[in-house]
């Protein structure tokens, strides 16, 4: 893979505007990281040739308490990591991701301090930060401490400009990880760019992540990068027909487990099941096919809803432009 650092070529667009409410960067990539560590790392630190299927050992070390951010007011993704190779062909080393949304933000010299606060705290000098941006942007990776003639210590920040990098050359990578970092790169501004896009991340899920539950929570955060408008998505179902049909799969098995986990929590006395199921199941094909797939909260909102509550959405879906619509009080 290139070095990341040096990948800066403008795209036709950059990632779609933050929705309401923001966007929490530093949650998503805490869990991305922490689901798939080795894969973070072979994207991040590729340069330092850690990759997919080195027998490695990962360690999350302790976090830098909130008032030693990079950034002013802001708790950014704050992860030191120990790799340890078992064959000890190398020495341990320690990684630092540092997410940065807004590059322009970033203090190199804050970032400094952490690194030296590190490297006593766990007692080695092989510590590499790495700074992680969501947007396009100029960012300060070099600093020098020294005088005129004398520089005796040159810092200089590795990094990765995710919107800087071109979604189509990662398109088809084997590495899960960066299949979902895929929406947050950039790509041409047309319906078919964004479609390929987002088919290509599910793709890459459907085909490296076998637990329903993980397809679930990173096709949402597929969704919260990149959102298909209507006829988006027709497109999308035209070109992506089996990878919607595994969508639809996906969501009727959440619904069913809702409805089993609400069940389980008791039920109001006197609810009529077998009306209930029905039209909770058709309510929640009419959704997916309508507005895409359904998030936790729905399925589960639509699990316990009463009878009168299903009827109500089921007239509400006929006129609204969008979900938060279906569920609005009248």
């Amino acid at each position: 893979m290139p070095a990341l650092s040096f990948m800066n070529k403008p795209l036709g667009a950059d990632m779609n505007a933050s929705p309401s409410p923001p966007i929490n960067h530093d949650w998503i990539f805490k869990n991305l990281v922490q689901d798939y560590p080795q894969a973070a790392l072979a994207f991040f630190a590729a340069d330092e040739h850690i990759g997919l299927d080195d027998d490695i050992e990962i360690t999350f070390l302790g976090q830098e308490p909130p008032e030693t951010d990079m950034t002013e007011g802001k708790l950014i993704l704050d992860m030191p990591i120990r790799v340890s190779w078992r064959d000890g062909s190398r020495e341990d080393l320690i990684i630092l991701l540092e997410e940065e949304t807004v590059p322009s933000r970033f203090n190199p010299e804050r970032l400094l301090g952490y690194t030296v606060r590190v490297m006593r705290r766990e007692g080695t000098r092989r510590v590499i930060p790495i700074v992680i941006s969501l947007k396009r942007g100029t960012m300060e990776v070099e600093m020098t401490v020294g005088g005129d003639y004398v520089q005796p210590l040159p810092f200089r920040v590795p990094h990765c400009h995710l919107a800087m990098l071109d979604a189509l050359d990662y398109a088809y990578s084997p590495n899960i990880a960066v299949r979902i970092l895929t929406v947050m790169m950039g790509y041409p501004n047309t319906p078919e760019a964004r479609v390929r896009v987002y088919g290509q991340a599910w793709q890459g899920l459907l085909e490296l992540e076998p637990d329903p539950d993980q397809l679930f929570k990173y096709l949402g955060i597929i969704q919260t990068y990149l959102k298909l408008n209507a006829a988006e998505r027709q497109l999308y179902n035209r070109l992506y027909p089996q990878e919607k049909r595994r969508m639809n799969q996906l969501a009727e098995r959440l619904i069913r487990r809702g409805r089993q986990e609400g069940r389980r929590k008791g039920r109001q006395e006197g609810r009529q099941e077998g009306v209930l199921d029905g039209r909770q199941q058709t309510l929640a094909e009419q959704l997916a096919e309508r507005f895409g797939p359904l998030d936790e909260a729905v399925t589960r909102r639509l699990a316990s809803a009463s009878l009168d509550e299903l009827k109500h959405w089921s007239h509400r879906i006929l006129s609204a432009q969008t979900l938060d619509e279906v569920f609005r009080l009248q």
